[in-house]
C-alpha cells in the first residue's frame, strides 16, 4: 500500500503530537483500539506510528522502541548541555545588560538547575543502559522538553520588555538556534521535540507581533518555514529511526534463530571419530562410524580409510582419494579434506581431518582424526549455487551469473586484445498473448521450450541466459559482423517455428538486437546499453527481426530522451494544449461533434504532433495522467458549447489497459458536469491486442454510463471484423489512408462503399477522417457516409464556438443517408 493512502493518518499523528503529545487519534476501549491499528501492523508507515508511542506492535517490542528513543536523545545529553551553558553564558555577558540583574541570576539557575538534573540523567545512563522502558518515560521527557523550553521562552520576552534592538536581534538569534538545535536533538522522541518547538514557535511570534519593528509578518514567516521545515526533519527523523531499529531487531532475531537451528542439527549429527593403525587398517571401529559407513565391524577392519575415499566412481571423489592417499603416505597432517563414499549405493560426503600418530620412541602408529557427514549441506550448497546461477524455471543461466560471466569474458578479451566479443538481447513477441489466452502454465512452459531451442543453436558458441520474463540474452565472440548477424537470424528463425504446448500451436517469434565489442575501454554496460538500444530499433521498425547496433541509434535515442523531458517539463507547466476538429453531418452540412487533438508547440522544434509524442509519453509513463488532463479540460470546454452533440477523445492502448480507467472516466464526468451522452471514445485495435481479458467488461461499463465507443483507424488492421462481431461498438471511423485514394483508385471507393454497407447492416455510424477535397465529400456522401471530418470543414481551433461556424454546403438535392438512426432499429426490423 502506498504511504500516499495515509496521509490523513500522518498529517493526524504529527497535529496531536504538536498540540497535544498525551492523546492519540484512536481514544477508544482497548478492544477497540486494537481493531484500529491492528491493520497497521503490515503499512509502510508502522515505524512511523511506533515513534509516536502507537501500539502497532507488541509491548515488549514498544518497550524497546522507546527505550531506545530515550538513549539516542541521553548520548546527546553532553552536547545539549554545552550548547545551553554557552548560549545562556552569552547571553548573560552580553545580551541582557538592560535587564535586572535579579531576573538575569534566577532565568541563569533555573537552566543551571535544568542541565544538572540532564547531568544527572546522563550519568545514570552511562552506568546503566536503559534496556526498556513504558510510556511515562517519553512522558517525562515532553514535560522535561517543556520546562527547558519555557525557561529559554523568557529570553525573547525580557528582551522585549526591558532590551533595546540590540537585545531583541540577539534574543531572535539564539532563539532560532534553540528552536534548531533542540528540535533535532529531540527528533527521535517526537512529541518532546514538538513540544519544545510549540513553546518556543509560539513565544517568538508573540514576541514579533507585540514587537515595534518594521514588517514584523516577514520574520513572523520565516520562523513558520523554520517550523515547518524542523517539523518535516523531526517526523522523518524518527519515522527513519524507528525503520532502522525494526530492520536491526528482526536481523538479531533471525540470528538467533539460525543459531539455535545450528545447535539442534550439531546435537542431532554428531561427528565421529576415525582411526588407522599402522599399516593403513581402519580399527577403533565405533558404532557411529559403521553406521555413517553403512557397513559391519568386520568389512571396516579389512578396509583401508583410502578405500573408503575410492569407493564412489566420481572424478571429484577420484582426486580427493588422491590427496588422501598422498597425505597418509607422507604421514601428513590433514583437516576438512572432503571426500566420496559410496554407502549402500548412495552418494555421501565426508569432511575428515587427520593427524599421524607416534609412540613414546617415535614410531608411527597410525592415523587418527574426526570425521562428519556434510552430504546436506553440500546438497544446500550446490542449491544455493543453482538458484544464484541459474534460472529456475528453464534451467538456463539467470542475468546475474550472465552479467559476472560477462566480466570476466570482457577482461579476457582486454588482455589479448581482441575485440570479437558480441552481445545479444533477445525479446520474444506476442509472448503475453499465450498467458492471458492459455494462462501462465502453458506460458512457463513456453519459455522452457524457447530456452531449449535457443540452447540448441548456442552450445560452443554463446553463454545464454535468461533475464527474466520473456527476456533472454547470449554473449560470445563472432569474427566479423556477418557472422554476428548469421547467429541472430538464427535466433529469430528457430524462435518463429510454432511451440506446441497443451495440444495446441503458438507462433510467437522473437525480436534481437545485437552489438560487438569496439571501444578497447568498453564495459559490459556499454554493451548492455548498445543492445538495447538496438533492440528497441528492432521493435520500433517491426518485430520479428534482427537488428545491429549503429551510432545513429544512439543518437536517435538522445534526442527521444530529451524530447521526453521536454514533454514532461511542458506538461507539468501547462505548455500544452487542446484543439477541436470539426466533424460535420453528412447530410446537413452542420457541425455536430469535434475530436478533441493535443497540440504542443515545442519552443525550439515548432508543432510536434501527437503521432511523435504521445509514444514518447505511453514509453515514459506519461500517458496516464495526459490523458486524464486531455478528457478533463475537453470536458470542460464542451460543456461550454451545446451546439456541439458530441466530443470524441482517443484513448491509447496504454490508457485502456489501466484498471482505473472507468473510475477516472467516471470522476472527470462528475467533477466537469459533463453528460456522458456527450461523450465518445475513439479506441484502435491495438487495445485488443493488449488486453484481451477485460476489454468487453471495460467496454459495456463505459456504455452504462451512456459514453459512446468508435473504433478508430478502420480498415488498417488485420482483425477488424472480428473486433466488430466481438465488441458492442456506436460508430467506426475510416481510416484517412483510404479516403486520400478517393479520385486516384477506384479500389479506395470499392473498399469505402464496402465498409459503410457493413457497418450500415449492423447498425453502425460511419465517419471519414481526412476529407480535404469537394469532390471526397460529393463521393462519400453519395456512398451514404453519416459524418465527415478533415480541413475541408475547417483546422481545429481552441475554441469549439468557432468551428461550429464553418460554411455549410446545400444538401437538399442529394439522396440521403441509408445508414439507420440506430442498432436497435437494425435489430427491429431484422426481426
Amino acid at each position: 500500500m502506498r504511504l500516499a493512502a495515509h496521509w490523513k493518518t500522518i498529517l493526524q499523528v504529527i497535529l496531536l503530537a504538536i498540540l497535544n503529545p498525551a492523546r492519540q487519534i484512536w481514544r477508544l476501549s482497548r478492544r477497540s483500539t486494537r481493531r484500529k491499528v491492528l491493520p497497521y501492523r503490515k503499512t509502510p508507515i508502522r515505524p512511523f506510528l511506533m515513534a509516536f508511542g502507537y501500539p502497532v506492535v507488541d509491548e515488549a517490542v514498544m518497550r524497546r522502541v522507546r527505550a531506545a528513543q530515550v538513549s539516542n536523545v541521553l548520548r546527546l545529553t553532553p552536547l545539549m548541555i554545552a550548547g545551553n551553558l554557552i548560549n545562556a553564558m552569552a547571553l548573560v555577558a552580553v545580551g541582557f545588560a538592560a535587564v535586572p540583574i535579579g531576573l538575569v541570576l534566577a532565568w541563569f539557575l533555573a537552566v543551571a538547575g535544568i542541565l544538572f538534573q540532564m547531568a544527572l540523567q546522563w550519568r545514570k545512563f552511562n552506568r546503566r543502559p536503559i534496556e526498556q522502558a513504558s510510556a511515562k518515560v517519553i512522558a517525562r521527557a515532553v514535560r522535561h522538553a517543556t520546562i527547558l523550553s519555557a525557561v529559554w521562552a523568557v529570553v525573547p520576552v525580557a528582551a522585549l520588555s526591558f532590551g533595546d534592538v540590540f537585545e531583541f536581534w540577539v534574543s531572535s538569534i539564539v532563539t532560532i538556534g534553540m528552536i534548531c538545535g533542540g528540535g533535532f536533538a529531540l527528533a527521535t522522541v517526537p512529541q518532546a521535540a514538538f513540544r519544545w518547538l510549540l513553546v518556543l514557535y509560539s513565544v517568538g511570534v508573540a514576541c514579533l507581533v507585540t514587537a515595534d519593528i518594521p514588517q514584523p509578518w516577514v520574520l513572523i514567516t520565516l520562523l513558520t518555514s523554520f517550523a515547518l521545515i524542523i517539523i518535516g526533519s523531526v517526523a522523518s527523523t524518527s519515522w527513519l529511526f524507528t525503520s532502522n531499529f525494526l530492520a536491526e531487531s528482526e536481523l538479531r532475531q533471525r540470528g538467533d534463530l539460525i543459531s539455535l537451528m545450528m545447535n539442534e542439527i550439531e546435537e542431532k549429527d554428531s561427528d565421529w571419530l576415525w582411526e588407522t593403525n599402522a599399516l593403513g587398517r581402519i580399527s577403533n571401529i565405533s558404532i557411529r562410524f559403521s553406521t555413517v559407513a553403512g557397513r559391519s565391524f568386520k568389512e571396516l577392519r579389512a578396509m583401508q580409510i583410502t578405500d573408503l575415499a575410492s569407493s564412489l566412481n566420481l572424478p571429484e571423489a577420484h582426486c580427493a582419494a588422491e590427496t588422501l592417499s598422498a597425505a597418509i603416505e607422507s604421514k601428513s597432517a590433514f583437516r576438512a579434506l572432503e571426500i566420496g563414499v559410496d554407502v549402500k549405493g548412495e552418494e555421501r560426503w565426508w569432511s575428515l581431518a587427520g593427524a599421524p600418530l607416534y609412540d613414546d620412541q617415535g614410531t608411527f602408529c597410525g592415523f587418527r582424526g574426526v570425521g562428519s557427514d556434510i552430504t546436506d549441506v553440500r546438497r544446500a550448497n550446490a542449491l544455493i549455487t543453482q538458484l544464484a546461477e541459474q534460472d529456475s524455471l528453464t534451467g538456463i543461466a539467470n542475468r546475474s551469473w550472465f552479467l559476472n560471466r560477462s566480466e570476466e569474458m570482457l577482461a579476457e578479451q582486454m588482455k589479448s586484445g581482441d575485440k570479437s566479443l558480441t552481445l545479444f538481447l533477445i525479446d520474444l513477441d506476442n509472448f503475453k498473448v499465450v498467458n492471458d489466452t492459455s494462462g501462465h502454465p502453458a506460458g512457463d512452459e513456453l519459455l522452457k521450450q524457447v530456452a531449449k531451442r535457443f540452447t540448441s543453436i548456442s552450445e560452443g558458441r554463446t553463454v545464454l541466459a535468461r533475464f527474466g520474463g520473456d527476456e533472454f540474452a547470449a554473449l560470445g565472440s563472432f569474427a566479423n559482423d556477418e557472422e554476428a548477424q548469421a547467429f541472430a537470424d538464427e535466433l529469430v528463425q528457430i524462435a518463429r517455428k510454432p511451440f506446441s504446448i497443451c495440444h495446441r500451436e503458438f507462433a510467437v517469434g522473437a525480436t534481437v538486437g545485437f552489438t560487438r565489442l569496439c571501444n578497447a575501454n568498453g564495459t559490459v554496460d556499454d554493451l548492455m546499453r548498445e543492445a538495447d538500444i538496438a533492440l528497441y530499433k528492432a521493435k520500433e521498425t517491426g518485430r520479428g527481426r534482427a537488428l545491429a547496433f549503429a551510432e545513429e541509434m544512439e543518437q536517435e535515442v538522445r534526442e527521444r530522451r530529451e524530447l521526453e523531458t521536454d514533454l514532461r517539463e511542458a506538461f507539468e507547466n501547462g505548455k500544452l494544449d487542446v484543439e477541436f476538429q470539426p466533424i460535420v453531418d453528412a447530410r446537413s452540412g452542420k457541425v455536430i461533434s469535434s475530436e478533441v487533438l493535443v497540440r504542443w508547440q515545442h519552443p525550439q522544434r515548432g508543432d510536434v504532433g501527437p503521432d511523435v509524442f504521445i509514444p514518447i509519453a505511453e514509453h515514459a509513463g506519461l500517458i496516464l495522467p495526459l490523458g486524464t488532463w486531455v478528457l478533463d479540460k475537453a470536458c470542460r470546454i464542451a460543456a461550454r458549447c451545446p451546439d456541439l452533440e458530441t466530443v470524441a477523445v482517443n484513448l491509447s492502448a496504454v490508457q485502456f489497459m489501466d484498471p482505473n480507467l472507468v473510475e477516472t472516466i467516471s470522476d472527470v464526468l462528475m467533477e466537469t458536469g459533463f453528460p456522458g451522452e456527450r461523450l465518445v471514445l475513439e479506441i484502435t485495435e491495438s487495445v485488443f491486442l493488449k488486453d484481451v481479458g477485460s476489454a468487453s467488461d471495460k467496454l459495456q461499463q463505459l456504455k452504462d454510463m451512456g459514453i459512446r465507443i468508435a473504433l478508430d483507424d478502420f480498415g488498417t488492421g488485420y482483425s477488424s471484423l472480428l473486433y466488430l462481431r466481438q465488441y458492442n461498438f456506436d460508430k467506426i471511423k475510416i481510416d484517412k489512408s483510404f479516403v486520400d485514394e478517393i479520385g486516384e483508385q477506384s479500389e479506395g471507393l470499392a473498399i469505402i462503399s464496402a465498409i459503410i454497407a457493413l457497418a450500415h447492416n449492423i447498425g453502425l455510424e460511419v465517419t471519414a477522417e481526412g476529407v480535404e477535397r469537394q469532390f471526397q465529400v460529393d463521393a462519400l456522401r453519395t456512398l451514404g457516409c453519416d459524418n465527415l471530418q478533415g480541413y475541408y470543414f475547417g483546422k481545429p481551433d481552441a475554441n469549439p464556438m468557432k468551428i461550429t461556424a464553418v460554411r455549410k454546403e446545400d444538401w437538399e438535392d442529394r439522396a440521403p443517408s441509408t445508414a439507420p438512426g440506430n442498432r436497435k432499429r437494425v435489430t427491429a426490423s431484422q426481426d
